[in-house]
């Protein structure tokens, strides 16, 4: 009995964290900072020191684990060395600034601009990003003379040191452990759609059955592209057949077990792809090879300009602001509008995104008052309360913000609570620094933000549509002489890869809309969301190819009876996608429908009746669309909702 709880618990770890990433993740987070904690702290009660000189080790052992990624071990000591660089030349800028408050601030302001320009340049970016903003804040918090500046820069060499010792020692990185990790996630979501499907008590909509096996193939995905396996096109092979079978038995009217038999035998080709030989076998990352002017011109392309100076103009007035409420911790209000900013591509995301932080300073605000008075005479208790504050911050601050807030506000309570300050006050001071930093941003998301929740979602659904419609080209196509070759298995691989991922975004832009239950919104997304997962199905049915025997005897024999009618359904599919394409896109639609349609051929009656049913969806997706109270050009309205009498 208590091997099945331990299965089910892991089962539902596997389903919530794919691969066990997070949980290694915090775990190499708590592990570094108890280790760079134990050791900094132990150091300076031996030489009689201020203990604030172990702050900048232990919040880069907090902070870099989260964005040390890389499979290879050269590149991942060469992150871990920029980050450490960066924090360390930011905290020595700010101690220098310390004593010029304006030109501190300017700094200051200075660092966050250039963080969210750099914001989307990949994790080592990001990674620096957060270290630099924070390491400077306490610089000009700590205001440390030179021979403490010296003394804390010493010291921090224990925080590099204690995060190598738990991501390559203590908790390293297993390539093959999580690829089968990986997998036996995608099959356990799999198996509970499959259960779902028998049941006659519970029924959970197609968007959210198909949407969580999609999440966790596309964290799959990413697990195979950082660790390149040798038998990674088996794998994308098979985990395309599980996706068509879970479709076929999602929208398939019927439960029973005939059309559940394909899902079964998918998930079991899925599970049994990684052979115990293969883990013995190394997991090596190709490094890709670009040229100087390629990686500069991708690198130009990544600068987020408007963001950078939307965020700067937020933190400046959250500044000015938080200074008359406090001299000393102004930096909440600031560090709160930059954290907003943080990523968020629309005035919804920006909304939610300050919601979820209000919602868990509050909550963290409260549960540190309590701990602190329970837990002040018990410095052992404390210690382990911290580590767990740890743990949960790390696990859930780059995919439940709210929860990840509400961890960091009872740590910093409780700091703060051990260094001896009135817990009440401060508490009552933290909430109002967030709160203002929360209220300056929807006021600059609200004046300068250009890109309203309405379009950023329709700019989403036209990047799925284009997606969609280089997925149908590439599916239906020349598919006689040259189906089966290498180049166009994987020109149709990347289309689904990148379709996949398209509807991905739009369900994340979705989102913030879905879960701010008090504002109004239009819910009639819903069946369009719904007719366009439909679509995925039969797109990613169709891009199933048969063996070139089989085809070539397929299309022999029935070449003059599907040809015509798979010509007209693709010029009918195109024609419809292109127009909602001049809708939603935003630019006119290709005039080359006629040109693909003429070179489209179907392998078999099969395919031609997938041809058919994808059709039928993406005509019932274009009815949808278009109906008045379906359609995303209409504002949202972003009024608060007054119950009527």
């Amino acid at each position: 009995m208590i091997a099945a709880a331990f299965s089910r618990v892991a089962g539902r770890l596997l389903v919530a964290d794919p691969g066990l990433v997070r949980l290694q993740t915090a775990l190499r987070v708590a592990l570094a900072c108890l280790l760079s904690g134990t050791v900094s702290i132990a150091w300076t009660a031996a030489h009689h020191l201020p203990v604030t000189l172990v702050a900048p080790a232990v919040l880069f052992s907090m902070i870099a684990p989260l964005f040390v990624r890389d499979a290879r071990r050269g590149a991942w000591f060469i992150t871990l060395l920029c980050l450490y660089v960066c924090g360390c030349v930011c905290f020595a800028v700010a101690a220098g600034l310390s004593h010029a408050p304006l030109a501190g601030d300017a700094g200051f302001l200075l660092v966050m601009f250039v963080g969210m320009l750099c914001q989307a340049c990949g994790p080592r970016a990001l990674g620096c990003v957060l270290i630099a903003v924070v390491t400077y804040y306490l610089g000009l918090y700590l205001h440390p003379t030179l021979m403490e500046l010296v003394q804390t820069l010493a010291l921090s060499v224990v925080g590099p040191l204690a995060v190598a010792l738990a991501g390559r020692v203590l908790v390293p990185m297993h390539a093959a452990r999580t690829l089968r990790l990986a997998i036996h996630t995608v099959t356990l979501r799999a198996e509970r759609l499959l259960a779902t499907r028998q049941s006659t008590t519970r029924q959970l909509p197609p968007v959210a059955q198909l949407s969580a096996l999609n999440e966790a193939a596309l964290a799959l995905e990413e697990q195979l592209a950082l660790l390149d396996p040798p038998n990674a096109a088996a794998l994308r092979e098979r985990l395309v057949d599980l996706k068509v079978a879970a479709g076929q038995s999602t929208f398939n009217a019927a439960p029973d077990t005939l059309h559940n038999e394909p899902l079964r035998r998918a998930v079991e080709r899925l599970r049994n792809a990684v052979r115990p030989h293969h883990t013995a076998q190394a997991v090596v990352a190709r490094r890709s090879r670009t040229t100087r002017g390629i990686w500069f011109a991708d690198l130009r392309a990544k600068l987020c300009w408007l963001p950078a100076v939307r965020t700067t103009s937020a933190a400046l007035l959250a500044m000015l602001i938080g200074h008359s409420l406090s001299p000393e911790r102004w930096f909440w209000a600031v560090i709160t509008t930059f954290v907003v900013f943080l990523g968020t591509r629309s005035r919804a995301d920006t909304v939610y995104r300050g919601a979820q932080r209000l919602a868990g300073t509050l909550a963290g605000a409260l549960a540190s008052m309590i701990l602190v008075a329970a837990l002040h005479a018990a410095p052992m208790p404390m210690i382990v309360v911290m580590l767990l504050c740890v743990f949960g911050w790390a696990y859930y601050i780059l995919n439940s913000y709210a929860r990840g807030v509400f961890f960091i506000t009872v740590l910093v309570g409780l700091v703060y609570g051990q260094l001896g300050f009135a817990i009440g006050p401060l508490v009552e001071l933290r909430i109002e620094e967030v709160l203002v930093g929360c209220v300056v941003s929807f006021a600059v998301a609200i004046l300068m933000m250009p890109l309203a929740a309405t379009r950023h979602v329709e700019a989403r659904l036209g990047a799925v549509l284009v997606a969609l419609r280089q997925a149908v080209v590439l599916a239906t196509a020349t598919q006689r002489a040259d189906a089966a070759s290498a180049t166009t298995l994987m020109q149709r691989a990347a289309a689904m890869r990148a379709l996949d991922r398209s509807w991905h975004e739009l369900r994340v832009a979705l989102r913030p809309l879905q879960t701010q239950r008090v504002f109004v919104w239009n819910p009639g997304i819903e069946l369009a969301t719904g007719s366009l997962l439909s679509c995925l199905h039969w797109v990613r049915v169709l891009s199933r190819v048969e063996g070139a025997s089989d085809m070539q005897h397929h299309a022999a024999a029935n070449a003059a009876s599907t040809d015509t009618n798979a010509r007209h359904a693709v010029a009918s599919i195109l024609s419809q996608l292109d127009t909602m394409l001049g809708r939603y896109h935003g630019v006119a639609a290709r005039v080359d429908t006629g040109a693909y349609a003429a070179d489209a051929s179907v392998s078999d009656a099969h395919q031609l009746q997938a041809l058919a049913q994808l059709e039928g969806a993406v005509a019932q997706l274009a009815e949808r669309l278009a109906q008045p109270n379906a359609s995303m050009h209409k504002r949202l309205n972003w009024a608060l909702r007054f119950k009527s009498a």
